[in-house]
């Protein structure tokens, strides 16, 4: 009996042991499968950072590049700009000159000097009266021709950076104008919603305040989905708060904070709303 009972203990052991071995077996296909996992996973890993490298260089070089065109654009010769402007003034001076010459009228010949002419040319012995002399009537005088529609002579980027510069500089009436002439000249501009922006700022500068808000409104309407769209919203209602007038003030923030609720100028009218609520 107890060699029995020891036998059966060695195989319960046996048993036990090759349980064992089994489940080590198992860990390691798993640790396995996990490191072939874990590799894969690396070089799925590795070739998102080699896209991510390679969209960070494309975009780094996007960014150069327009910092390069704006940088040329700011860097366009004040001297430059100067003779352009003093050329379309010498054509307004010659065009104004040339209508001046065309309405003076031309200079009638008395038809009675040509009749003494005719008489002291007869024959000595006759007594001739002098032919009375009657002054010519001058005829109606003639019509200045139409001048000329404006032929652009700038470039698009050239003439939105004079605009521009005038308005920085406090210009705003000379702004509103070439601002004005930029959009009937290059109206696909890309620009056009832009220039109509800021002939509102424009306004606002000079506390016009209801031109400056017919001015965002054009752009609110024209340009729903513009760069500006949400500035125009904004300026709109501040232009309202300046005139005091609170209801359709609050009206133009709400609206701008429903449209365009992730934009910087949503989180200033919320402000402002918060503001007038206050008051």
């Amino acid at each position: 009996m107890v060699l029995a009972l020891a036998a059966a203990g060695q195989d319960k052991s046996k048993k036990a042991i090759e349980v064992v071995y089994d489940d080590v077996q198992i860990l390691k296909q798993q640790v396995q499968e996990l490191r072939d996992l874990a590799d894969q996973n690396a070089e799925v890993i590795k070739a998102l950072q080699d896209q991510l490298k390679i969209l960070t260089d494309l975009f780094r070089q996007s960014m150069a590049g327009q910092a390069e065109a704006q940088e040329g654009s700011r860097a366009l010769p004040a001297q430059y700009q100067d003779i352009v402007r003093k050329l379309d003034q010498l054509t307004l001076e010659l065009q104004k000159i040339s209508a001046d010459l065309a309405a003076r009228p031309s200079a009638a010949v008395p038809v009675g000097a040509a009749a003494g002419a005719a008489a002291a040319g007869g024959g000595a012995g006759e007594d001739r009266k002098p032919a009375p002399q009657t002054a010519a009537k001058p005829g109606p005088e003639p019509k200045a021709p139409p001048a000329p529609a404006p032929v652009p002579t700038m470039s698009p980027q050239e003439a939105y950076s004079v605009a521009y510069n005038d308005y920085l500089k406090g210009n705003y009436d000379l702004a509103v104008e070439s601002f004005k002439l930029y959009r009937q000249q290059f109206p696909e501009s890309p620009l056009a919603d832009n220039a109509l922006y800021w002939i509102g700022e424009c306004r606002y500068s000079q506390r016009k305040f209801e031109e400056a808000i017919d001015a965002f409104d054009d752009l609110i309407v024209g340009y729903p989905q513009g760069d500006k769209a949400a500035a125009a919203h904004l300026k709109k209602g501040l232009s309202f708060i300046e005139l005091g007038r609170k209801p359709e003030a609050l009206a133009a923030l709400k609206l701008l904070v429903a449209k365009y609720p992730l934009e910087e100028e949503a989180r200033i009218a919320q402000d402002k709303i918060r503001e007038l609520n206050e008051k």
